[in-house]
C-alpha cells in the first residue's frame, strides 16, 4: 500500500453509523436522494468514515466521476483534466475493468485516482462483501494498486454497508449535494456547469460521470467548469489530495 493510502487510512477509519437513499440511473434502482439535513447526519455520526464534503477555507475542491471505465468519455474526460492541470478521483465498476484496463492506466497515468465503485453496479439490498473486494482485485490486478476509497451504488447508505465499508478497510466518499449536477440525466450542458459554478464551495466534492451511458454533456461541460473556477483560483484535485491538503491545512506538514 503506497504511503499516501496508508496516512488516509490512518486518519479517516475509526467511525460509523446509519441512513438510506438512492438515485436512479442506468445501472437500476429506486428513486431518492439524500437532503442536506441527511448529510450533516452522516458527517456527524460517522465523521471518520462518510465523507460529502471537507472543512476548509482554501480554494480546492475535488472531482470525482462515475460508472466507468468507459473507450470513449473516460479518455475525453482525461484529455480535459490534463488541458487544464486538474485531477480527478475515478470510481470504477469492476465489469467495466474487465473491459478496459488498459484505461485503468491512462486514468492513474497523470496522476488522477482510482476508487472502487463496486464489481456490477448493484443495488444496496444486493450488495455483498465480494461485490466490493472482486473491484479491488480487479484494480490491483491491473495497477498494482488497492484503493481505500468507496463510492456506494446511487450513493445509498445503510449501517450494513458501514460495516462492509470497516471491514474491506474502506472510507466512503459521497459527494455535495448542493453541486450535484446530475449529469447522468443529460439536463443539458448549460445547466450541469451552472449547477456546479453557481453554487461551489471550498471543500466540495463534486460527483460526475465518464460511464454508465451517453456522456457527450458531461465532456462538453467539463473544460468551461474547470476554465470557471481555475478563474475564481480554485484547485480542482482528486479526493486523496484534497484530504491531504486540509490535512497539512489543519495540523501542519507532514513528515
Amino acid at each position: 500500500m503506497n504511503p499516501l493510502a496508508s496516512l488516509i487510512i490512518a486518519l479517516l477509519l475509526p467511525c460509523l453509523s446509519q441512513m438510506d437513499t438512492l438515485k436512479p440511473d442506468i445501472w437500476g434502482g429506486g428513486v431518492s436522494r439524500i437532503p442536506a439535513s441527511g448529510q450533516q447526519l452522516w458527517e456527524e455520526r460517522a465523521p471518520h468514515q462518510v465523507f460529502f464534503h471537507v472543512k476548509t477555507t482554501k480554494r480546492i475542491v475535488a472531482l470525482t466521476f462515475d460508472d466507468g471505465p468507459h473507450p470513449s468519455y473516460t479518455p475525453a474526460i482525461l484529455a480535459v483534466l490534463h488541458a487544464h492541470h486538474a485531477h480527478g478521483t475515478f470510481f470504477v465498476v469492476g465489469n467495466e475493468v474487465k473491459h478496459y484496463p488498459h484505461i485503468l492506466r491512462e486514468i492513474i497515468r497523470d496522476g488522477n485516482e482510482l476508487g472502487n465503485h463496486t464489481s456490477n453496479h448493484p443495488k444496496l439490498s444486493q450488495l455483498t462483501e465480494k461485490e466490493i473486494r472482486s473491484c479491488d482485485e480487479l484494480i490491483e490486478d491491473v495497477t498494482g494498486f488497492r484503493p481505500v476509497l468507496l463510492r456506494p451504488p446511487g450513493g445509498h447508505i445503510s449501517d450494513r454497508l458501514l460495516t462492509l465499508s470497516r471491514k474491506t478497510g474502506h472510507v466512503l466518499i459521497m459527494w455535495t449535494w448542493d453541486v450535484d449536477a446530475k449529469d447522468w440525466m443529460k439536463p443539458g450542458i448549460r445547466t450541469i456547469v451552472q449547477k456546479i459554478v453557481d453554487h461551489v464551495d471550498p471543500g466540495d466534492i463534486i460527483i460526475l460521470h465518464d460511464g454508465g451511458g451517453k456522456r457527450s454533456q458531461t465532456v462538453e461541460a467539463l473544460p468551461i467548469i474547470l476554465s470557471d473556477l481555475a478563474r475564481r483560483g480554485y484547485a480542482c484535485v482528486s479526493v486523496s489530495e484534497l484530504f491531504r491538503q486540509t490535512h497539512i491545512q489543519r495540523e501542519g506538514p507532514q513528515k
